[in-house]
């Protein structure tokens, strides 16, 4: 249920970026984009408190904090996370790599993020995390995703189902 909410929310934050954009620029529009931007960090902020216990709060979590730092704010209506959150997230993909406990779609979605190794950089001291990215392989995604069940995971969902490298 409370997947259901944020998804809602994101889904409606993303809906206002989208309109924003395609409007011209005024105070009032700077405005509603950083009461966006709020709002998103509270969402991922969200995602961290259920990540121990729930992995699709974890990927969604880390999708954001990679985006964050990949897509331009005025697009993806995210502008920073909150720290303490990050941290939290970061230190559970450290512990599941660790473990061996990343499930197959989160282990392929880091590999992908990975690319950007940059995102991961002031990590250093999470070593499973930085060795995971220096022997990442992000050309190994799935063939195919469920594309009607990834339109009903917030803007993660909406990413994979942008990327045309996946068979229909």
């Amino acid at each position: 249920m409370i997947l259901e909410k944020l998804t809602q929310t994101e889904d409606y934050l993303h809906s206002i970026v989208l309109d924003l954009y395609y409007q011209i620029q005024t105070e009032d529009m700077d405005k509603k984009l950083s009461e966006v931007f709020t709002s998103y960090k509270q969402v991922h902020l969200q995602y961290s408190l259920l990540a121990e216990d729930d992995s699709e709060a974890l990927k969604r979590g880390l999708f954001i904090q990679w985006y964050a730092l990949t897509e331009p704010n005025y697009l993806s209506g995210i502008n920073e996370v909150d720290e303490q959150a990050e941290l939290r997230i970061i230190s559970l993909i450290d512990e599941r790599i660790g473990n061996s406990t990343l499930d197959s779609e989160l282990h392929w979605m880091l590999n992908y993020y990975a690319t950007w190794d940059f995102v991961f950089q002031k990590f250093p001291e999470f070593s499973n995390l930085k060795e995971f990215v220096e022997r990442a392989k992000p050309n190994r995604l799935p063939e195919k995703i469920e594309r009607q069940a990834m339109d009903k995971r917030g803007q993660m969902g909406k990413y994979w189902n942008s990327l045309n490298v996946f068979k229909e």
